[in-house]
């Protein structure tokens, strides 16, 4: 993605928005009777990665820390300024963190308390992996990592990935390796879209032997958004119930209550998987929580 995408609004950067998402899969068909299909646990999830603006998903953290430590060994490379750089944010030691901000984020950031307040609005940070550098002009370099988040879907945060693969930007000056307030580009790793429905045959499953606990456990939250009634169907409706292929959230019906919820970024990362009942069907919106697909809610079908 290019560095000079615009920034987004900071309270947005914990909503993590799709660009470009990656096509749903084509004929999938998963028939789904009273007796007996299951979830599918203990599989690895397939990852497929989404981009995402500039900007989004740095360290956050406790109170700045560094205050009376030795000053740290100034980094020789690129790599190991923003390795230093994430990780001290990661660890709450704002001070050290910085220490090796570059000159347009000391303007941006005069102070160090204005930086640490800025780092309030930003997802926590569990893990840090760097890897490569690549130059990116003269005294440049950009260096990807990879940070692990606590992954979460709810009406406040919005959607946050378990990862982000992110590209920082490291520049040489005064005569040391400097490291930009925000990254150039920010990509979350998202279980697979062909996953979405091994997770909605679970979740009928548990209906069609009326286990709402049972169902409750692989949804996102304990409520359920859109009509509530659809969701009892398969309960009162027994006999053979087919999942399926999943498609994009821009052929849902009536997406107000998600909007409403999660902000008009659900429409890149949520998905509608259809069902099928005896006499019924209806769509279920999953969400990707982690490495899976968790129940969001239900959609209704419009009448052909």
């Amino acid at each position: 993605m290019p560095g000079t995408a615009a920034r987004p609004d900071r309270r947005r950067l914990l909503r993590v928005v799709g660009v470009g998402v990656a096509g749903v899969a084509v004929g999938v068909g998963i028939t789904l009777a009273a007796a007996g299909l299951g979830g599918g646990a203990g599989r690895a999830a397939s990852v497929q990665r989404l981009d995402l603006p500039a900007g989004a998903a740095a360290p956050a953290g406790a109170a700045p820390g560094g205050a009376g430590k030795a000053a740290p060994v100034r980094p020789g490379s690129a790599r190991a300024a923003v390795q230093r750089f994430l990780k001290a944010g990661a660890d709450g030691d704002f001070a050290a963190a910085y220490d090796l901000l570059d000159q347009a984020g000391r303007k941006r950031y005069p102070t160090l308390a204005r930086f640490t307040r800025a780092q309030a609005d930003r997802a926590v940070v569990t893990a840090v992996r760097v890897g490569r550098e690549r130059r990116a002009g003269n005294a440049r370099a950009d260096v990807t990592a990879t940070l692990s988040h606590p992954a979460a879907i709810d009406p406040f945060a919005g959607l946050v990935p378990a990862r982000t693969v992110e590209v920082w930007r490291a520049s040489r000056q005064d005569g040391r390796w400097r490291v930009a307030a925000d990254p150039v580009s920010v990509r979350a790793d998202l279980p697979a879209d062909d996953r979405a429905p091994e997770a909605v045959t679970a979740w009928v499953d548990r209906l069609l032997g009326c286990d709402r606990q049972g169902a409750a456990r692989l949804q996102a939250g304990s409520g359920l958004y859109g009509p509530a009634d659809l969701a009892e169907l398969p309960c009162r409706e027994r006999g053979r119930w087919t999942v399926a292929a999943p498609e994009g959230f821009d052929a849902a019906v009536e997406p107000e209550a998600y909007v409403a919820a999660f902000g008009p970024e659900v429409g890149s990362w949520a998905r509608l998987v259809p069902v099928q009942g005896p006499r019924s069907r209806f769509s279920v919106v999953v969400g990707p929580l982690g490495d899976a697909w968790r129940v969001l809610g239900t959609d209704p079908v419009n009448a052909r």
